[in-house]
């Protein structure tokens, strides 16, 4: 059965959308099948959910494009949709799951019979500084260099909790809504610094108490822009713990906006004396369709 799930949101049609395939215990989707289906749903990510040995789980994530080894909102949206359908009780606090770069946990928050929130904890983010030109980036992004405000304290870094985004600190949220970036450049840009794609920041927010507002480009996942990200953001949310720029704690960070998709994603930092231990991200979501494929699908 096939389900989407809107991640980072309560209410339907708005946070990311995710497509979640729920394989059949021993019929599993041959790669070439998992790919041609992501395309089709065309979103950002579609996940397959199937047996493991080794954690609760094994999730297979991929995009329009290509099979990618982690996605984090694809992760809470198929947890999500795995309690909706009762294959996990309230019992269940934690959930296992087997990728292809590892196992990694979610954290189920239930209200009685319920699931209130849902939080991924993320291998703790690793940060390379880059030095490039602003002029040359600021084109790229079709703005004006100085209205790229990344500096010495918050310089442009590579950012990576299991994909690598580079993080660029621009002005304002009506800067971030309103530039256009010349996607061409982009996907070279990419692939120069080795990242899957770009995630802009601006502590000027849409909402009282959020700490940042994001945008992010994946381009070379054939993602012209994602709704939502829970890797980049919570890389994003331990960076600045660590350069001082926020306190250790909880952290809400908008994106979206300029899809007209709120999203409201949640990342809790650990840090101690300016190092941070540990990193969970997520919040709420909802189910919005389940349908099934009207031709016969080969399996392995």
């Amino acid at each position: 059965m096939f389900y989407i799930v809107d991640v980072f949101s309560e209410k339907p049609f708005f946070g990311n959308p995710t497509a979640v395939v729920l394989e059949k215990k021993q019929k599993k989707f041959p790669p070439p099948v998992r790919a041609k289906i992501a395309r089709e749903l065309n979103l950002a990510v579609t996940v397959f959910v199937s047996e493991s040995e080794k954690a609760d789980y094994h999730f297979s994530f991929y995009t329009p494009k290509q099979e990618i080894s982690l996605s984090g909102h694809a992760c809470l949206a198929a947890a999500w949709l795995l309690a909706s359908q009762k294959k996990l009780s309230p019992e269940k606090k934690k959930l296992t799951i087997e990728t292809k770069i590892g196992s990694f946990t979610c954290e189920l928050h239930w209200q009685a019979e319920t699931l209130e929130k849902i939080y991924l904890v993320l291998k703790n983010p690793s940060y390379k500084e880059l030095t490039f030109d602003k002029n040359k980036l600021a084109d790229v992004l079709g703005i004006r260099s100085d209205k790229i405000e990344s500096n010495e304290k918050l310089p442009l870094v590579v950012a990576d909790a299991g994909s690598p985004k580079l993080l660029v600190l621009i002005s304002s949220k009506e800067m971030v809504d309103a530039l256009v970036p010349k996607f061409d450049e982009l996907e070279r840009l990419c692939r120069r610094f080795k990242v899957s794609g770009l995630h802009l920041y601006t502590f000027d927010t849409y909402y009282e108490g959020s700490t940042c507002y994001t945008r992010q480009f994946e381009i070379i996942r054939g993602v012209p822009e994602s709704p939502a990200s829970a890797l980049a953001n919570g890389a994003l949310a331990a960076f600045l713990v660590e350069r001082g720029f926020a306190q250790p704690g909880v952290h809400v960070i908008e994106q979206g906006e300029s899809l007209e998709r709120e999203n409201k994603i949640e990342v809790h930092v650990a840090a101690s004396n300016g190092k941070v231990s540990s990193v969970k991200v997520g919040g709420k979501a909802c189910v919005v369709f389940e349908f099934k494929p009207l031709l016969k699908l080969p399996t392995e």
